[in-house]
């Protein structure tokens, strides 16, 4: 199983618009970060996201390039400051996801997948970037295949 940790590509201020909508910047970031996933051969199942509008953005153009088989749709606990326990049974056992979410959270739930702690940092998240773990069964752990950081 893999599991694709992208942050949402740059967005608009809040001073400048509330909703924080993806800019030019952050379009082009994310449109050029799934299809380098693509040609490392990203497979994704489904695309999960937080309801934030640069996370729904960011996933939506992901999903025009990887068409996951099972879609794309929010999920709740994605939020830059919820408590990453709360989705890690959704990721067991699930097949190829992707989530696309926000700093600090994506940071804390990779530190804790590939080191098994929260304080240690494990990959960092500039806008648009993508990390790709997968699971290591003889260890029970997660490992760190790739990074794509547009």
């Amino acid at each position: 199983m893999a599991l694709y940790l992208m942050r949402h590509g740059d967005f608009i201020p809040p001073e400048i618009d509330p909703d924080c909508p993806l800019s030019e910047r952050g379009v082009a970031e994310a449109t050029k970060a799934a299809r380098l996933a693509a040609e490392r051969g990203a497979r994704t199942f489904r695309i999960l996201h937080s309801d934030r509008t640069r996370a729904v953005q960011t996933a939506s153009l992901c999903a025009e390039i990887l068409r996951p088989a099972g879609g794309c749709g929010e999920m709740a606990g994605l939020h830059p400051h919820d408590d990453i326990f709360a989705v890690l049974d959704a990721i067991e056992g699930a097949e190829d996801v992707m989530i696309v979410g926000h700093l600090p959270f994506l940071e804390s739930l990779a530190a804790y997948l590939v080191t098994g702690t929260l304080g240690k940092a494990a990959a960092s998240f500039p806008t648009a970037a993508i990390v790709c773990l997968e699971r290591e069964p003889e260890r029970k752990g997660w490992k760190i295949a790739w990074e794509i950081k547009p």
